[in-house]
């Protein structure tokens, strides 16, 4: 009687794990998927060259002079202008910061330039063609005409005869706006 009450107690256990299992596997499923999520486009091009690889050189004649008071295509103190440097961004499908940074360490005293607007501005995104193209204009300026007529004097001598450089670097990086919805 002892054996047959072994055998039932394991038969109960056996049965009571069957049960608990079967039970258990009913209410479990599983499912497998892929998914997959599509990267902005980035394209940012300076006269139509990636901007990683552009190197954009611009001399006098590139620059529009609204007063030019040297002769044979020269500047001297009173000459201003400007120089507009093309940036095309469409096909980025982000907003695009660009940040200019002039160095002006090479320009003669009294001459400035400055980025018009500010040194960074956002060029927003748009699927419209063309309507991410924009320019980031320099405006160059030289005090000194109506005082520096009469004779030469150290700043002039400095400048004579040499070509004045203005290093001009642009970043573009991509707006970290959340557009999600």
């Amino acid at each position: 009687m002892k054996g047959n009450k072994k055998v039932l107690a394991l038969s109960i256990l056996v049965l009571l794990l069957a049960v608990t299992f079967t039970t258990y596997a009913m209410y479990r499923s599983s499912a497998e998927g892929d998914g997959s999520v599509d990267a902005a486009a980035w394209v940012v091009k300076i006269k139509s060259e990636d901007i990683d690889e552009a190197n954009f050189d611009f001399d006098a004649g590139d620059i529009t002079w609204t007063s030019l008071t040297g002769y044979n295509d020269t500047i001297a103190p009173g000459s201003e202008g400007y120089i507009e440097i093309p940036v095309d961004a469409d096909g980025s499908e982000v907003d695009v910061i660009l940040t200019a940074t002039l160095d002006v360490t090479h320009l003669p005293a009294g001459m400035t330039a400055t980025v018009q607007g500010g040194n960074s501005q956002t060029i927003n995104y748009s699927a419209t063609a063309g309507a991410m193209e924009t320019k980031v204009r320099i405006n160059i300026s030289w005090s000194g005409a109506e005082s520096d007529t009469d004779e030469k004097d150290g700043t002039d001598l400095a400048v004579s005869d040499t070509t004045l450089s203005l290093p001009v670097t642009l970043t573009a990086k991509q707006s970290l706006v959340n557009h999600a919805s």
